[in-house]
Parts: C-alpha cells; sequence; structure tokens
C-alpha cells in the first residue's frame, strides 16, 4: 500500500510539473496595455508589426493572464506579441526594428485585416510570381472594388527572414471587378473609400494570361470569388 501511494503522489507531481512547464508563467513586467514591457532583462517597445500566425512560438502566460508569443526562432526574441482578452499588442524589443529592405523572404496577404493571419507566400515560385506582378505595366484606371476585403487582397513584404513585416512594406493589392484582375502598386496606388466597405482603387489591368494562372495557384487569390481563368 505505501508503494502504491508513493506512485500516485509521484506521478501527480509529474503530471503538475508537465502542466507547468506547457502552460508555465513567463516573466514579463507589464502587459499588452503598456507602453514598454521587459522580458529577460531586455526592454521591449510597444509598435506595429504583422506576423503570420505560423511563426509564433508560445512562450506562456504573463501574470495578467495574456499569452506571450515570440516571432521567429530568436533568443532572445526581438519580437513579442502579447493577447490579452480584449487586446493585443506587438512590442519590438529596444534598438530593433522591422527591416524594410534586403532580400524578400515571405510575403504575408492581409495580416491586419483577418482574425486568421495564417496566409503568406514564401516558396521560391510564390516570390517569383510576386516579383512579376510587381513588373506589371499599364494604363493607370480607375476601378470599383466591391467589397475591398472580399474582392482583393493587399499584400505585405517580410525582408531577411525577419518573420515581420509592416505597413511601410506594402507590396501591392490585386482584386477582381468586372471580369478582370487588376494590380495596384505601391507607388500608383490610390484607394478611395466608398460605402459598405466599396473602394475607387487605382490600378493596372492584368493582362498576363500565364501570371493570372500562377496567381490563382496561390494563397494570394484565396477566398476571391473570380471566373476562371480558363474559361
Amino acid at each position: 500500500m505505501f508503494w502504491k501511494k508513493t506512485a500516485l503522489i509521484l506521478t501527480a507531481l509529474m503530471l503538475a510539473l508537465s502542466f507547468t512547464a506547457c502552460f508555465g508563467k513567463v516573466v514579463v513586467e507589464g502587459n499588452e496595455g503598456s507602453h514598454t514591457v521587459s522580458y529577460n532583462r531586455k526592454t521591449y517597445i510597444a509598435d506595429a508589426f504583422y506576423c503570420a500566425d505560423a511563426d509564433r512560438h508560445f512562450l506562456g502566460k504573463a501574470d495578467s493572464g495574456a499569452d506571450v508569443y515570440s516571432i521567429g526562432s530568436y533568443e532572445p526574441p526581438e519580437y513579442i506579441l502579447i493577447e490579452g482578452y480584449d487586446n493585443s499588442n506587438c512590442f519590438i524589443a529596444e534598438g530593433s526594428k522591422v527591416p524594410t529592405s534586403g532580400i524578400v523572404t515571405k510575403a504575408l496577404i492581409d495580416p491586419s485585416l483577418r482574425g486568421n493571419n495564417s496566409k503568406y507566400l514564401s516558396t521560391v515560385d510564390e516570390l517569383s510570381m510576386l516579383e512579376e506582378l510587381s513588373k506589371t505595366t499599364g494604363e493607370l484606371q480607375k476601378f470599383l472594388v466591391d467589397n475591398y476585403y472580399t474582392d482583393g487582397n493587399a499584400f505585405y513584404y517580410v525582408y531577411d527572414n525577419s518573420d515581420v513585416s509592416c505597413s511601410d512594406n506594402f507590396g501591392g493589392y490585386i482584386a477582381y471587378t468586372d471580369g478582370k484582375w487588376i494590380f495596384a502598386s505601391p507607388k500608383t496606388a490610390e484607394f478611395e473609400w466608398g460605402e459598405n466597405n466599396a473602394m475607387t482603387v487605382t490600378a493596372v489591368v492584368i493582362e498576363d494570361k500565364e501570371l493570372i494562372d500562377k496567381m490563382c495557384g496561390t494563397d494570394l487569390t484565396k477566398y476571391i470569388e473570380y471566373d476562371s481563368p480558363n474559361e
């Protein structure tokens, strides 16, 4: 009986330790509503960035109950995301910043607009397609997009494997309207909001059928209703 009780106690302790390891507290001074937080003796300043869900790594729960994530595989992390019950906030290590130039290693698709930020492009073929798209030229025209969020997608570049992007890294906006695919580049894009998320966009028509095929084979066009380019 003694050994049976001892075994049960040890099992309970191991389960408790395992639970703590998986859901333990991390030492964060501050919370999602703070201007600065401290983690592992490093100061992080509240600032905006975008990231894909796949690049978030759970660190634990802060004393406030908020979930704390590091972005990327750096240690100590350069970027931290704290998600509370009511709001969330991004923090960047003091002295660091989101790269806005360099080698494109990923493109995030509408990361600031959707609750699920899992969509991104990162393969050689996908990034090559975006490079082709960025070189699209034509007559600038104004197009009415019925719903900016459901009829089109914006994308933002991630540079040098940083796993984060920002509004400065806007790569362009594609949409399907009036039976045409259009592209608004960062240099010429103009957006005029209308009612019920309608948008007038200054853009060019994408005429290259092969490029359209490549686009439609990626998540860049995901959730957009369009006629098949082969019809």
